[in-house]
């Protein structure tokens, strides 16, 4: 009976040390690094909104990872040619890509032949920001407030730029024409910019443009903000409404922007993926210029690969809705 009694505590001890050793590897297991330089690709030219936060991250996920992060420019196709450039890339962890609520959610309804597939061919890391919108009317427009904005849009007689179909201005006048029962010429021109410089012309009435293009432009006099998406009011512009303070809650279009890698990523290099991308957005210099940006930081919540998974899918079939019966597919 001793000896049995000294058999068992022998077997006990020896399973506790080996459950004690496990979890000690477990608590100082090193997260997934990258082995080489990391190549981040952003399908959109150089210079833009998206680039630009890009750039802004690179840096210090390049401390994180103990490796230099390149931002690369793969243009073309909305951004499809750069998305389908990662969704063909190894995944090793090597290869991700930064982008937005368009390449991911809204193209797969504007093209017959898409090269990929968002929500099969990338496996999320997480949201880097979301980017309200401004709804701006033209100083030279006559539109004194919103009152007269939505019964121009009623009559039919509002002239709308965007810069093409499918894309976020587009999205945003589509939304604001819904929202209020109303129709409007829609202008499509080849970029943000060329737009802007017409509403502030008076070539056009109005335009729904990301915060942080418009913001500078209502500071300057030449366009007023009637309205901006989003949670809460922008510190940039405090006496403008939320769309659903201004009795428009239905418009709640927001752009935001994430991380991918291809879906054969690893769930390790998805997580020290996502671990690189929480320390960079705990950065003291990159939440301040996202700041500057207008950008809302993800919560801990929302910084979850799933988070950004489930708001592909989710606004995937929003906006095909929205656009189902507006835009004629390109082949």
């Amino acid at each position: 009976m001793i000896l049995g009694r000294r058999r068992l505590a022998a077997v006990a001890a020896a399973a506790a040390s080996s459950a004690f050793g496990r979890q000690a590897t477990a608590q100082t297991a090193i997260p997934w690094r990258p082995s080489r330089p990391v190549t981040l690709v952003v399908p959109f030219a150089a210079g833009g909104t998206t680039d630009a936060m890009a750039r802004l991250v690179a840096q210090p996920l390049g401390q994180y990872f103990g490796q230099s992060v390149v931002v690369e420019n793969v243009t073309g196709a909305s951004g499809n040619i750069g998305a389908a450039r990662v969704a063909r890339s190894p995944g090793d962890g090597h290869t991700a890509m930064l982008t937005h609520v368009g390449v991911l959610a809204i193209n797969q309804h504007l093209f017959n032949n898409m090269p990929f597939d968002a929500t099969r061919d990338f496996a999320p890391v997480g949201l880097v920001c979301t980017n309200p919108m401004a709804l701006l009317v033209s100083a030279r427009s006559g539109i004194a407030d919103l009152p007269a904005l939505i019964a121009r849009a009623r009559a039919g007689n509002l002239r709308i730029a965007t810069s093409g179909n499918g894309s976020t201005l587009h999205i945003g006048a589509l939304q604001f024409l819904a929202a209020v029962g109303g129709r409007g010429d829609l202008i499509p021109y080849r970029g943000g910019a060329p737009a802007v410089n017409d509403l502030l012309a008076g070539v056009v009435d109005m335009l729904v443009e990301q915060a942080v293009s418009a913001i500078p432009n209502q500071q300057g006099g030449q366009a007023k903000a009637m309205l901006v998406t989003g949670q809460a009011r922008l510190p940039a512009m405090p006496d403008v409404p939320t769309a659903a303070e201004a009795g428009l809650p239905s418009m709640d279009f927001e752009v935001w922007n994430g991380i991918v890698l291809p879906r054969s990523a690893s769930g390790e290099v998805i997580s020290g993926w996502s671990a690189g991308l929480a320390a960079a957005l705990s950065d003291a210099t990159v939440r301040g210029r996202l700041e500057q940006f207008s950008a809302r930081l993800p919560n801990h919540d929302e910084q979850a690969p799933s988070h950004l998974g489930r708001l592909i899918a989710a606004d995937g079939e929003k906006w095909g809705q929205l656009l189902r019966d507006k835009v004629t597919k390109e082949g």
